[in-house]
Protein backbone atom coordinates (compact mmCIF):
# COMPACT_ATOMS: atom_id res chain seq x y z
CA UNK A 1 0.00 0.00 0.00
CA UNK A 2 1.29 3.44 -0.95
CA UNK A 3 1.83 6.12 1.64
CA UNK A 4 -0.66 8.89 1.07
CA UNK A 5 0.73 12.40 0.97
CA UNK A 6 -1.08 15.67 0.46
CA UNK A 7 1.40 18.40 1.40
CA UNK A 8 0.49 22.07 1.31
CA UNK A 9 2.29 23.95 -1.47
CA UNK A 10 2.93 27.65 -1.13
CA UNK A 11 2.71 29.90 -4.17
CA UNK A 12 6.53 30.16 -4.29
CA UNK A 13 6.85 26.34 -4.40
CA UNK A 14 4.62 25.85 -7.45
CA UNK A 15 6.64 25.42 -10.66
CA UNK A 16 6.04 28.30 -13.06
CA UNK A 17 5.18 27.66 -16.68
CA UNK A 18 5.69 31.30 -17.72
CA UNK A 19 9.48 30.98 -17.80
CA UNK A 20 9.36 28.09 -20.25
CA UNK A 21 9.94 28.60 -23.96
CA UNK A 22 6.87 27.50 -25.92
CA UNK A 23 7.37 25.88 -29.32
CA UNK A 24 6.00 28.15 -32.06
CA UNK A 25 3.25 27.21 -34.48
CA UNK A 26 4.25 26.75 -38.15
CA UNK A 27 3.90 30.02 -40.08
CA UNK A 28 2.05 28.15 -42.84
CA UNK A 29 -0.97 28.28 -40.51
CA UNK A 30 -1.13 31.99 -41.31
CA UNK A 31 -2.11 31.12 -44.90
CA UNK A 32 -5.18 29.27 -43.61
CA UNK A 33 -6.07 32.11 -41.22
CA UNK A 34 -5.73 34.74 -43.97
CA UNK A 35 -7.80 32.61 -46.33
CA UNK A 36 -10.56 32.51 -43.71
CA UNK A 37 -10.42 36.30 -43.42
CA UNK A 38 -10.67 36.66 -47.22
CA UNK A 39 -13.68 34.30 -47.28
CA UNK A 40 -15.32 36.34 -44.50
CA UNK A 41 -14.69 39.53 -46.51
CA UNK A 42 -16.25 37.97 -49.61
CA UNK A 43 -19.32 36.84 -47.65
CA UNK A 44 -19.84 40.23 -45.98
CA UNK A 45 -19.26 42.13 -49.23
CA UNK A 46 -21.60 39.75 -51.08
CA UNK A 47 -24.29 40.33 -48.47
CA UNK A 48 -23.91 44.09 -48.85
CA UNK A 49 -24.08 43.84 -52.65
CA UNK A 50 -27.15 41.59 -52.40
CA UNK A 51 -28.89 44.15 -50.20
CA UNK A 52 -28.04 46.94 -52.64
CA UNK A 53 -29.09 45.13 -55.81
CA UNK A 54 -32.05 43.11 -54.52
CA UNK A 55 -33.83 45.86 -52.61
CA UNK A 56 -36.64 47.79 -54.27
CA UNK A 57 -35.08 51.10 -53.36
CA UNK A 58 -31.39 51.90 -53.50
CA UNK A 59 -30.17 52.45 -49.94
CA UNK A 60 -28.79 55.90 -49.14
CA UNK A 61 -25.16 56.35 -50.15
CA UNK A 62 -24.24 57.24 -46.55
CA UNK A 63 -25.57 53.87 -45.38
CA UNK A 64 -23.61 52.04 -48.09
CA UNK A 65 -20.41 53.92 -47.22
CA UNK A 66 -20.99 53.33 -43.50
CA UNK A 67 -21.56 49.59 -43.90
CA UNK A 68 -18.62 49.28 -46.33
CA UNK A 69 -16.38 51.14 -43.88
CA UNK A 70 -17.56 48.87 -41.07
CA UNK A 71 -16.74 45.76 -43.11
CA UNK A 72 -13.28 47.11 -44.00
CA UNK A 73 -12.54 48.07 -40.39
CA UNK A 74 -13.67 44.66 -39.18
CA UNK A 75 -11.44 42.87 -41.72
CA UNK A 76 -8.50 45.19 -40.95
CA UNK A 77 -8.97 44.51 -37.23
CA UNK A 78 -8.88 40.75 -37.89
CA UNK A 79 -5.70 41.06 -39.96
CA UNK A 80 -3.94 43.17 -37.30
CA UNK A 81 -4.98 40.82 -34.48
CA UNK A 82 -3.75 37.86 -36.54
CA UNK A 83 -0.38 39.48 -37.26
CA UNK A 84 0.20 40.57 -33.67
CA UNK A 85 -1.33 37.51 -31.99
CA UNK A 86 0.24 34.75 -34.07
CA UNK A 87 3.67 34.92 -32.35
CA UNK A 88 1.89 34.38 -29.01
CA UNK A 89 0.66 30.93 -30.10
CA UNK A 90 2.72 27.97 -28.99
CA UNK A 91 2.79 24.59 -27.33
CA UNK A 92 4.95 23.04 -24.64
CA UNK A 93 5.42 19.40 -23.69
CA UNK A 94 6.68 18.77 -20.18
CA UNK A 95 7.18 15.61 -18.12
CA UNK A 96 3.55 15.23 -17.08
CA UNK A 97 1.50 17.55 -19.28
CA UNK A 98 1.10 19.41 -22.54
CA UNK A 99 0.29 23.12 -22.65
CA UNK A 100 -0.94 25.49 -25.34
CA UNK A 101 -1.11 29.26 -25.27
CA UNK A 102 -2.73 31.78 -27.58
CA UNK A 103 -4.28 35.19 -27.61
CA UNK A 104 -3.41 38.83 -27.79
CA UNK A 105 -6.41 40.62 -26.35
CA UNK A 106 -7.74 37.63 -24.42
CA UNK A 107 -4.74 35.48 -23.53
CA UNK A 108 -5.46 31.82 -22.86
CA UNK A 109 -3.18 29.08 -21.61
CA UNK A 110 -4.40 25.49 -21.29
CA UNK A 111 -2.50 22.60 -19.72
CA UNK A 112 -3.70 19.01 -19.96
CA UNK A 113 -2.06 16.36 -17.74
CA UNK A 114 -1.20 13.16 -19.59
CA UNK A 115 -3.19 11.06 -17.12
CA UNK A 116 -6.40 12.93 -18.10
CA UNK A 117 -6.05 12.36 -21.85
CA UNK A 118 -8.41 9.71 -23.21
CA UNK A 119 -7.80 10.02 -26.94
CA UNK A 120 -5.42 11.79 -29.36
CA UNK A 121 -6.24 12.68 -32.94
CA UNK A 122 -4.39 14.30 -35.87
CA UNK A 123 -6.51 16.08 -38.50
CA UNK A 124 -5.71 17.73 -41.83
CA UNK A 125 -8.01 19.66 -44.11
CA UNK A 126 -7.39 19.89 -47.84
CA UNK A 127 -5.31 23.07 -47.66
CA UNK A 128 -3.50 21.89 -44.53
CA UNK A 129 -2.58 18.65 -46.29
CA UNK A 130 -1.18 20.67 -49.21
CA UNK A 131 0.78 22.86 -46.76
CA UNK A 132 1.92 19.78 -44.80
CA UNK A 133 0.52 21.02 -41.48
CA UNK A 134 -1.89 19.33 -39.07
CA UNK A 135 -4.08 19.87 -36.05
CA UNK A 136 -3.47 17.81 -32.92
CA UNK A 137 -6.63 17.26 -30.87
CA UNK A 138 -6.60 15.98 -27.30
CA UNK A 139 -9.74 14.60 -25.68
CA UNK A 140 -10.26 14.16 -21.96
CA UNK A 141 -13.08 12.39 -20.16
CA UNK A 142 -16.54 13.88 -20.24
CA UNK A 143 -17.08 15.35 -23.69
CA UNK A 144 -17.32 14.72 -27.40
CA UNK A 145 -15.46 17.90 -28.34
CA UNK A 146 -11.70 18.13 -28.07
CA UNK A 147 -10.40 19.73 -24.90
CA UNK A 148 -7.28 21.03 -26.58
CA UNK A 149 -6.61 21.64 -30.27
CA UNK A 150 -3.20 22.75 -31.51
CA UNK A 151 -3.50 24.03 -35.07
CA UNK A 152 -0.58 24.57 -37.41
CA UNK A 153 1.82 21.83 -36.39
CA UNK A 154 4.13 20.43 -39.07
CA UNK A 155 2.60 17.08 -40.11
CA UNK A 156 5.58 15.03 -38.90
CA UNK A 157 5.64 16.84 -35.54
CA UNK A 158 1.91 16.23 -35.08
CA UNK A 159 2.32 12.50 -35.80
CA UNK A 160 5.33 12.27 -33.44
CA UNK A 161 3.40 14.07 -30.69
CA UNK A 162 0.43 11.75 -31.21
CA UNK A 163 2.68 8.68 -30.89
CA UNK A 164 4.42 10.15 -27.83
CA UNK A 165 1.12 11.06 -26.12
CA UNK A 166 -0.46 7.72 -27.00
CA UNK A 167 2.49 5.98 -25.35
CA UNK A 168 2.23 8.25 -22.28
CA UNK A 169 -1.51 7.73 -21.85
CA UNK A 170 -1.23 3.95 -22.27
CA UNK A 171 1.12 3.91 -19.27
CA UNK A 172 -1.44 5.73 -17.14
CA UNK A 173 -4.24 3.28 -17.83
Amino acid sequence: MKDFSNKVLLADDIPAIEGEAFNPIDKKQLIIIYLRIVILFIILSGALLAIIFLSDEIPPIKAIIGISSGILLFILYNIIITILGFPKKGYLVRENDISYQKGLIRFKQVSVPFNRIQHVEVNQGVLARYLKISTLKLFTAGGAASDLSIHGLPADVAQNLKAFLSEKISRHE
